[in-house]
């Protein structure tokens, strides 16, 4: 992977040989599965029945490895745990029967497993994972009064059985990306607060900043954030980054008016300098009250499925009704994270 410092380059569309027109990855023209390919409204699997989204995909061997995050107490609460799926075509998934697989229990610090972040190391033949601990405090009206969020490391042979850090990594994240480093160590892009003593805990949603390491652990960050938000967008969430040849996209979630929340893209040639492309969202969400998707898409998730590509990613219905897991009718006027969503695109 080649980062250095340098201006922002892009190309315009090449001709295929087909003659048809090749698009960028972030102009792709994605088919939406109408069905949500794992759903907390169909799960058989009594941990995640209230809330079930956050995926991240690996393909190694032919096999996709999905680890994505559930709940069945109630939307709003600290509670979160880590489940894994695997799939051979990548749209169709079994989810492992030893569900959660990673618990509360697990963590070094909070109570929540947040944004979890899967790497395959082929060299070590190692699966390593970044990902978020979270913990909160709310007041009697259910209003957030503090909220951390740790970003923490894990690294397993399986996928299934996981030594996880004993320490938190910094002292503030929401959902890392980690790619290789050309010549050795990781970059990382990550929402993080400028300043996690003395900012309120929303900033976090403000800010991507980029993030170096040499042993995936010691991480510095760049002095100012690479994107904040800017064209109508009200927050930046979520960053994903993919590298292309020598091309890299980073697909990220945004707040947007009319309380719906939609996948906008960036690009870049160096991972350091980045075009926005915040004119039009590059996966939105459906705004279909019959639909699965149609309040939010987020947290994406792309994976290189050979001649396609595949978006993995979370989803908001219309609706505000749930069943709690204590037998009651919750109400969430946000919606909730219930589903995950997958989409094609034709390479």
């Amino acid at each position: 992977m080649r980062y250095q410092a340098g201006s922002v380059y892009l190309r315009p569309p090449s001709i295929h040989p087909t003659g048809r027109v090749t698009l960028h990855l972030h102009q792709l023209d994605w088919q939406r599965h109408e069905q949500p390919t794992l759903s907390a409204m169909t799960t058989t699997a009594e941990w995640c029945r209230v809330q079930l989204y956050n995926p991240t995909v690996v393909r190694v061997n032919g096999i996709y490895r999905m680890w994505y995050l559930g709940n069945s107490t109630a939307t709003r609460t600290k509670d979160m745990d880590l489940g894994t799926a695997t799939s051979v075509d990548g749209i169709h998934w079994e989810a492992d029967p030893a569900n959660p697989i990673l618990t509360a229990r697990h963590l070094p610090a909070g109570a929540s497993w947040q944004t979890p972040h899967v790497l395959f190391d082929e060299g070590t033949e190692r699966f390593r994972m970044w990902f978020v601990m979270s913990e909160s405090s709310r007041d009697e009206s259910g209003q957030v009064l503090r909220l951390d969020q740790l970003p923490g490391y894990a690294e397993s042979r399986d996928g299934l059985a996981w030594q996880v850090h004993p320490e938190p990594l910094l002292p503030s994240g929401r959902r890392p990306c980690v790619l290789p480093r050309s010549g050795g160590g990781f970059v990382m892009w990550m929402n993080s607060q400028p300043d996690a003593e003395h900012d309120s805990y929303k900033t976090i949603a403000q800010a991507v900043y980029r993030f170096e390491s040499d042993d995936g652990l010691h991480w510095t960050r760049d002095a100012e954030p690479m994107l904040v938000p800017s064209g109508g967008l009200q927050t930046i969430v979520y960053p994903f980054v993919l590298q292309d040849g020598s091309d890299l996209t980073m697909w990220y979630g945004a707040h947007v008016e009319g309380g719906h929340f939609e996948l906008f893209a960036s690009t870049s040639t160096d991972g350091i300098s980045w075009q926005h492309h915040h004119d039009r969202s590059a996966f939105p969400a459906t705004r279909d009250p019959t639909r699965f998707d149609g309040r939010y898409t987020s947290t994406p998730c792309v994976v290189d499925g050979g001649g396609r590509w595949l978006l993995y990613y979370s989803a908001r219905d219309l609706g505000s009704i749930y069943g709690t897991g204590d037998g009651q009718i919750g109400i969430d006027a946000d919606g909730i994270y219930r589903h995950i969503g997958v989409a094609t695109a034709e390479k």
